[in-house]
C-alpha cells in the first residue's frame, strides 16, 4: 500500500502533538518530566491523556453526525443489521 506525504506528515504531527502533551500532563500532575515518572505514574498520565482525548471525542461526535443529512449507520453492520439492510 503506497503512503503518501501527507498522511505521513499528518502522523508526524501528531505523534509530536501526544509527546507534547504527555509531557506537559506529567509536569502538571507530577512536576517532573514524562522520562523522569516511574511505570505506575506514566500509567497514570496516559490514562488521564486518554480519558480527556475519549471525553473531547464524545462531545464533538454528536455535532459531526448532526451534520449528516441521511441516517447512516456508523462503524461495523452485525451480521443481523446487514441481512435486514439488504
Amino acid at each position: 500500500m503506497a503512503e503518501s506525504f501527507n498522511d505521513n506528515l499528518l502522523r508526524a504531527v501528531v505523534a509530536q502533538l501526544h509527546l507534547l502533551n504527555g509531557m506537559t500532563f506529567a509536569r502538571e500532575m507530577f512536576a517532573k518530566s514524562y522520562f523522569a515518572l516511574g511505570a505506575s505514574e506514566k500509567a497514570t498520565v496516559d490514562q488521564t491523556m486518554l480519558q480527556m482525548l475519549a471525553a473531547n471525542y464524545i462531545a464533538l461526535t454528536p455535532e459531526t453526525l448532526a451534520s449528516q443529512k441521511t441516517a447512516e449507520p456508523v462503524g461495523f453492520l452485525t451480521p443481523k443489521t446487514a441481512k435486514t439492510e439488504k
